[in-house]
């Protein structure tokens, strides 16, 4: 039996074409696998919701009955921002992300989470201050922490409220949906 060069040659290019789709499947199927660990989960608890609270400190605005009041031209800081956590096992939060008005404002990466409103931005009416941060807690999924309280500016410090609640206001945390 012989063959000659364009029968070895066809027999040649035929297996290659068939072993290239092969390892094509084979590189494809090695590529989705990563995406099958990433959806599958050991446990039944990604709702699960740490037993934590957020609470930040305010400074030159007095609170009251749930609204921050703030005199006009003056620089409302908020002075840190912290987990309360009593779940009883480690947890942090993480970068915190300022608002304005709905507008992002800028975020702090650092502890204590220091931000300072500018006055010039601070128009006597109501506004809205929110806060949001991811909440870190050992054995439980990454939540999320939102504040977000009215702003009243007054044009003099006679128009804030008398007997001011502290210089506190607290948030809830819940899992990102």
């Amino acid at each position: 039996m012989t063959f000659d060069h364009a029968t070895i040659y066809i027999n040649f290019i035929t297996v290659s074409i068939f072993y290239t789709q092969i390892m094509k499947k084979f590189f494809y199927l090695l590529l989705l696998l990563p995406l099958a660990m990433i959806s599958t989960s050991c446990d039944d608890d990604d709702d699960k919701v740490p037993d934590v609270n957020i609470s930040a400190s305010i400074t030159n605005g007095v609170v009251k009955d749930g609204v921050i009041y703030a005199v006009k031209g003056d620089t409302l800081i908020v002075d840190q921002i912290t987990l309360v956590n009593n779940s009883g096992k480690e947890g942090t939060i993480g970068a915190v992300t300022y608002y304005w008005n709905h507008y992002l404002m800028g975020t702090a990466v650092v502890a204590p989470y220091t931000v300072k409103i500018n006055p010039d931005v601070m128009p006597v009416g109501r506004h809205l201050l929110q806060a949001t941060m991811p909440v870190y807690v050992v054995d439980y999924p990454v939540c999320f922490g939102e504040i977000a309280y009215p702003v009243q500016v007054v044009e003099t410090a006679d128009e804030l409220p008398g007997t001011p609640d502290t210089p506190t206001v607290t948030a809830t945390v819940s899992t990102q949906e």
